[in-house]
């Protein structure tokens, strides 16, 4: 057993990238490393129980095998505890997987979490909470948004059969037409920190860099997310379907997300944001459509530790490091 402890498996078996063979070839290398639990889901919300179950019977790691929706249950039964969380890349985008250093394939991260595990190379984040005006709130552990950034994860969700058949094609495409509804749209009414309101037509929160990914490449739409521990966010005050383009390129070129002329806010998130509207608008957390609300709330919440596999950058293998 490696010095950190009994080790808990998590696994979504109808993740994207979670086959019976990545999940026999998983189960196998944690096996010698301390391996006592390995816990299958079967409904939504299972994840965060089996890992809740876990650690109450004594596991000091669980490593999640699939996409950010389980990594996120995972993460929240997780949070203020001292139980570290490994989330290996098991789903489709896995933006906090790759956010916390892991490689995008399964087959080039499992070096690194031996040596990880064996290490005991660790890391903290702090998550998210976002709270709806209906009473109904859950934490988030990559990013939250409300507004077009919102619109574009229901109309993906809404249409699983295109989410399958093009993928990250259908997230640029909905966003598109997001953005071409916005101007005919509500106005969102921000707030931060019980500061000065700001008119807009999208809010991001975000607890690290980048915000999400476009296939390969990361979009950095919330610059300084995770630094220094604190959350960040951004405002777009103008959005238009011609101008989301210019979005993204100066996004994948890692450069801040202002387009031309259009205003934009931003920095740190201390305490609150608050999104209020006229007409419900649509929000998201971690990829997950969150219904349409006229009062969202989002702010910081519990840390999470980590296994940290970046101490393992420069690890000598076949496998290449981190990306």
């Amino acid at each position: 057993m490696t010095p950190s402890g009994p080790i808990a498996l998590v696994i979504n078996p109808v993740a994207t990238r979670s086959r019976a063979t990545e999940r026999a070839e998983v189960t196998r290398h944690l096996s010698p490393l301390g391996l006592e639990w390995s816990l299958l889901t079967q409904a939504s919300g299972d994840a965060g129980r089996l890992a809740s179950q876990a650690v109450a019977e004594g596991a000091r790691v669980v490593v999640s095998l699939g996409g950010d929706g389980t990594a996120a249950e995972v993460a929240g039964a997780l949070a203020g505890t001292d139980v570290a969380m490994a989330a290996l890349p098991g789903g489709n985008a896995n933006v906090f997987a790759r956010a916390s250093g892991w490689p995008p394939s399964l087959r080039r991260s499992l070096p690194l979490l031996d040596a990880a595990l064996g290490e005991g190379w660790r890391d903290t984040t702090t998550l998210g909470r976002i709270s709806m005006d209906e009473g109904v709130e859950r934490l988030f552990l990559t990013n939250a948004g409300v507004g077009i950034d919102a619109a574009t994860v229901e109309w993906v969700e809404a249409r699983p059969r295109v989410k399958r058949r093009m993928r990250h094609v259908s997230f640029a495409l909905a966003a598109a037409l997001a953005a071409g509804r916005a101007g005919r749209g509500p106005r969102l009414r921000i707030s931060v920190d019980g500061g000065e309101v700001h008119d807009g037509v999208t809010a991001l929160v975000s607890c690290s860099s980048p915000y999400t990914y476009l296939g390969p490449l990361p979009l950095d739409l919330v610059p300084g997310a995770g630094e220094d521990g604190h959350l960040a966010w951004t405002v777009l005050t103008r959005v238009r379907a011609i101008e989301l383009g210019g979005l993204m390129v100066r996004a994948l070129a890692g450069h801040s997300p202002a387009v031309g002329r259009q205003p934009l806010d931003g920095g740190p998130l201390w305490t609150e944001l608050v999104v209020r509207s006229d007409e419900a608008v649509p929000a998201q957390a971690d990829g997950e459509p969150l219904g349409r609300h006229t009062t969202v709330r989002i702010s910081p919440a519990d840390v999470l530790v980590t296994v940290d596999p970046r101490g393992a950058a420069d690890l000598k293998s076949d496998a290449p490091g981190p990306t």
